[in-house]
């Protein structure tokens, strides 16, 4: 009975968040959330499987997408992440690196993550915190000056800033669902410059993820799941269905507010679904003549043994494993 209230509530805040305007994120976005839960949520690292992982994605958005003065204003974004359980000790820990390319600007940031989960009645719910720096730089080579007197070329600044980021988050997971909030970049950030500094700045968001998991036959599992991010001002979503046979292999299709259609597949391979490969490919169907059409992502990741524990978590599930 409390599943089912919790379900209804779900569908009813989701169903009022995409009433809303939607706009766009300061953060990286992937297709492929659903398997990257750690990297959305601190409060999710070691918690999705008993296996250590380590995850690989490389996203290239708006592919061939021409830049004012290059051929080449192609966007790019790389993460890899590691995280595991330490069942003995309810924890578990995490660590990541991300490099996004927008053009103008990148972002590096790495961070470590912790979680401390608590079994609950069909479940478990965690609490994670996530600390580390965040480096913001422009890309000198895309600057065209006309003129060599200006202002921002001979100002002598800095053309990248360093500050430190902070996120916290709450997790929960059963066997046929999980649900998580999480907020992100909590302490305020100063980069070099102050109001004249060319770095916009690192604003406080908030994201939402939810997933179930319907046994369709004895071999096909229905998995829908969405994620919604925030700044409390503005509100963006995914949301995608996945169709996964035996938990060998999956399908899916999805939409990222009405900006573009998706669709996403992969396969796990190795004895015990060791590795997994996955790919998505996004469609763009607003303001094609700003962007480009295609954008595509690719996933590795690996599981193997978590600092030899032998002891299981409780309410682990493939069905929603991150690797």
């Amino acid at each position: 009975m409390h599943l089912n209230k919790l379900l209804i509530r779900t569908l009813i805040l989701g169903l009022t968040i995409l009433s809303l305007q939607v706009m766009g994120q300061q953060d990286p976005q992937f297709t492929q959330y659903m398997f990257s839960k750690p990297f959305h949520n601190p409060a999710a690292v070691g918690m999705t499987s008993t296996d250590a992982e380590a995850l690989l994605i490389h996203r290239t958005q708006w592919l061939g997408y021409e830049g004012t003065f290059d051929d080449n204003g192609t966007l790019n974004t790389q993460l890899f992440s590691l995280s595991a359980p330490i069942a003995s000790k309810r924890l578990g820990v995490g660590f990541h690196v991300i490099h996004d390319d927008v053009g103008l600007m990148s972002n590096l940031e790495a961070q470590f993550s912790v979680s401390y989960y608590v079994p609950v009645k069909k479940g478990t719910l965690s609490f994670g915190l996530r600390g580390g720096v965040y480096d913001r730089s422009i890309n000198t080579s895309r600057l065209r000056f006309v003129n060599e007197n200006d202002p921002f070329f001979t100002s002598g600044l800095p053309l990248n800033s360093i500050v430190p980021d902070i996120s916290a988050g709450i997790y929960f997971q059963h066997e046929k669902l999980y649900a998580g909030v999480a907020a992100k970049h909590l302490l305020p950030s100063e980069f070099i410059g102050g109001k004249d500094s060319p770095f916009s700045s690192l604003k406080m968001a908030f994201n939402g993820m939810f997933g179930m998991s319907f046994d369709v036959t004895n071999n096909i599992v229905l998995q829908p799941s969405v994620l919604v991010k925030s700044d409390l001002s503005n509100f963006t979503f995914d949301a995608n269905l996945i169709a996964n046979l035996q938990e060998w292999i999956y399908v899916g299709a999805g939409v990222r507010e009405i900006e573009s259609l998706n669709v996403l597949a992969g396969v796990y391979v190795l004895k015990n679904r060791k590795l997994h490969i996955g790919y998505a490919f996004d469609y763009t169907l607003r303001d094609q003549v700003a962007k480009a059409p295609t954008s595509h992502e690719i996933l590795l990741s690996f599981g193997f043994n978590s600092f030899g524990s032998k002891t299981p978590s409780a309410i682990r599930t493939p069905r929603y494993r991150h690797d």
